[in-house]
């Protein structure tokens, strides 16, 4: 059974990897500035998704009123590697704070160009391999160096897009109050997707008809479809059907010692959303800029629709507002299966600003710029 791969670019694109997908997805933007392919999500001001009776939509509605750009991929190890040979080939009195090496990545260690400090490099096969371990705070940080243009100054990890000296917290009592910085900056060129940001990326489609007649809609699973997703290891068969997405299995499980899911490079399966988004279920599960509020609490969100470990990747799972759904967790907290995918604005002839920022204390629990309405 044939099974549509993304092409490996030779080249490397300042430093990260150029993905290329199957012929229906959207054609390739690559970033000048980072070289990430990053996707353009147009259509603003999209009808908002309805949540069938019984689902709490919360605040979200998957409308965006502004064009905006979001990676095809989740952020991959090649990409982390020149962020993280920024970050720690660097004097030890540079060091950087809220960053700590990954578990599961394509990194392998290599000699350091100054001493103490340390170096990765990647192979063709680990390149593409997804990142683990990424906290909240490393992925605003990873956000802020872009912003910066990849500077190598110590302030480029700390600024621009979030303001890393809000990053903090506090414990009065037995209640754990944090003081990151509820939202991107002011003018923030790239940053961490919001929930609907990323809703909308994930299975909004433009060009759907309704039943109605009516044109552009949603549909229920993030692989362009209402059919859902055939979890496993690239090429296999479940019940006659090829898999479509890197979720709910494990070495040594019913597919045998085929592999680990962390093995399997971003772009093995041919399922994308309907703007050419691949891996957009299973993989790590991305961190999103949101806050989710909970009786007594609240937590950054994260989408969980069908990351390496879970297998619930429906819209209306994805938008449950209840500790069972849209899940949450510290935003210092780095675990194997969190990652995310990077948003960016639109480039325009103008400067335009994003989004209001401000600081936020919670207990423990697609052809123009984003702001330019």
């Amino acid at each position: 059974m044939h099974v549509l791969r993304m092409i490996v670019h030779s080249n490397i694109v300042l430093g990260a990897c150029t993905l290329c997908v199957s012929a229906f997805a959207a054609a390739a933007e690559i970033d000048p500035v980072t070289g990430i392919d990053l996707v353009t999500i147009t259509s603003p001001g999209n009808r908002p998704w309805v949540a069938p009776p019984g689902v709490p939509l919360g605040d979200a509605s998957g409308v965006v009123d502004y064009e905006y750009r979001i990676g095809r991929s989740e952020v991959t190890s090649a990409q982390w590697v020149e962020f993280f040979n920024a970050a720690y080939d660097r004097p030890a009195s540079e060091r950087l704070p809220f960053v700590r090496v990954p578990q599961f990545w394509g990194g392998i260690g290599t000699t350091p160009n100054t001493p103490g400090g340390q170096r990765w490099t990647t192979t063709a096969q680990s390149a593409l391999l997804p990142v683990g371990d990424i906290s909240w705070r490393m992925a605003a940080m990873y956000c802020n160096w872009l912003h910066n243009g990849k500077s190598l100054d110590r302030n480029a990890f700390l600024s621009g897009a979030y303001d890393v000296s809000t990053f903090g917290e506090s414990t009065p009592g037995d209640v754990r109050t944090w003081t990151d910085q509820a939202a991107r900056s002011p003018g923030a060129r790239y940053f961490i997707p919001t929930r609907n940001e990323w809703m909308k990326a994930a299975h909004y489609d433009p060009n759907k008809i309704n039943a109605d007649g009516s044109v552009g809609g949603w549909w229920v699973y993030s692989n362009s479809s209402d059919t859902p997703y055939v979890y496993g290891p690239p090429g296999a068969m479940v019940n006659g059907q090829l898999t479509n997405a890197n979720a709910g299995w494990v070495r040594g499980g019913a597919f045998g010692d085929f592999a680990d899911p962390y093995t399997v490079q971003l772009g093995a399966y041919s399922a994308t959303s309907p703007w050419g988004l691949i891996d957009v279920a299973g993989g790590s599960a991305e961190w999103l800029e949101d806050i989710r509020v909970l009786q007594g609490g609240a937590d950054r969100v994260r989408r969980f629709d069908g990351s390496y470990r879970s297998s619930s990747p429906s819209l209306s799972v994805v938008l449950l507002d209840t500790p069972g759904g849209v899940a949450g967790e510290y935003p210092n907290i780095p675990t194997s299966e969190f990652g995310f995918r990077v948003a960016a604005v639109v480039p325009a002839p103008a400067p335009c600003v994003v989004l209001g920022a401000g600081l936020f204390m919670y207990g423990a629990r697609r052809r123009r710029s984003t702001a330019c309405r």
